[in-house]
């Protein structure tokens, strides 16, 4: 058998240490790993961010310069601001993804804010009109005179389009749902109603119950156009038990009763129409037929 060759106490020693040489640096090699992996770890991670464009123009399409902006956050109430530049856009660094509101103004504009606008994990691009301060007054008072004078379908028309500049106008709606009473359009002026209260509750919270006595008002006034009685009574009735200061409701109330000879019902409602406004000279009026048809039963 042969033997392998021997090996020296020198070599012996030198293959030792080159076994402990390289179980440290094994060792060290796996301890820069764990240091190296503690620092990233301890590092703050930067949350996905979004460049957003907003572009702010007038209801000719014309880019608004100077325009003061921000976006806010839906839940945290975050805001990031911007200014527009010649072209009409402002960006927005470093945007959190998100649900947010675009929100500007500028002089001689009315101030308006966009729906609630989706910022994704990368760029966006929104774009929001702003209306002139002096066109704005304009087309709301044309609407306004047309309300008062009963022109009901012309006020109708100049507040559909305003809110097809600005949406988000609550007493805009508010007017329209009046106007869609008048045009006897009774869901839409609901539809009206409540998307006012949505834009502003504690202002337009009670709109819907009041139209709904409008509405009852108008139907019992057509009621006795057409001499059903009977149905008018139980429309105006339904009016006051909403709006129980209504006036005209009153007397319409007290003709209904008083169409029907039921006298003292007609001279109960005269007098309720009376005491809210004293001075009414067809109401007046009203009292004394009555009064007198009454005494010759």
């Amino acid at each position: 058998m042969e033997l392998l060759p021997a090996i020296s106490m020198q070599e012996q020693a030198r293959r030792n240490f080159e076994i402990q040489c390289d179980g440290r640096e094994g060792e060290t090699t796996m301890t820069q790993f764990a240091v190296v992996f503690a620092l990233f770890m301890a590092m703050p991670f930067e949350a996905m961010a979004a460049k957003v464009k907003a572009k702010f123009v007038d209801h000719d399409k014309k880019p608004i310069l100077k325009a003061e902006s921000k976006l806010v956050e839906k839940n945290s109430g975050k805001e990031y601001f911007g200014k527009s530049n010649k072209k009409g856009e402002a960006e927005f660094e470093k945007v959190e993804p998100g649900e947010y509101q675009l929100y500007a103004q500028s002089q001689g504009y009315m101030p308006n804010k966009s729906d609630w606008l989706t910022v994704p994990e990368k760029e966006a691009s929104f774009t929001l009109m702003l209306v002139g301060e002096e066109y704005y007054r304009k087309s709301e008072q044309d609407g306004n005179t047309a309300l008062t004078q009963g022109k009901f379908a012309e006020a109708a028309g100049h507040y559909e389009k305003l809110l097809e500049l600005m949406p988000k106008e609550a007493v805009i709606w508010s007017n329209l749902a009046k106007a869609y009473v008048g045009v006897q359009q009774p869901q839409k002026a609901r539809e009206a109603a409540q998307k006012a209260a949505t834009l502003d509750a504690k202002q337009y919270g009670d709109l819907e119950k009041q139209l709904n006595a409008l509405l009852s008002l108008e139907e019992g006034r057509q009621a006795l156009e057409g001499r059903d009685f009977a149905k008018a009574v139980s429309a105006l009735t339904q009016a006051l038990s909403v709006d129980p200061s209504n006036a005209d409701a009153f007397y319409a109330l007290a003709l209904a009763y008083g169409h029907q000879k039921k006298y003292p019902e007609a001279l109960k409602n005269i007098d309720e129409a009376l005491k809210l406004r004293p001075n009414e000279a067809g109401f007046l009026e009203v009292k004394r037929i009555l009064t007198h048809n009454a005494a010759i039963k």
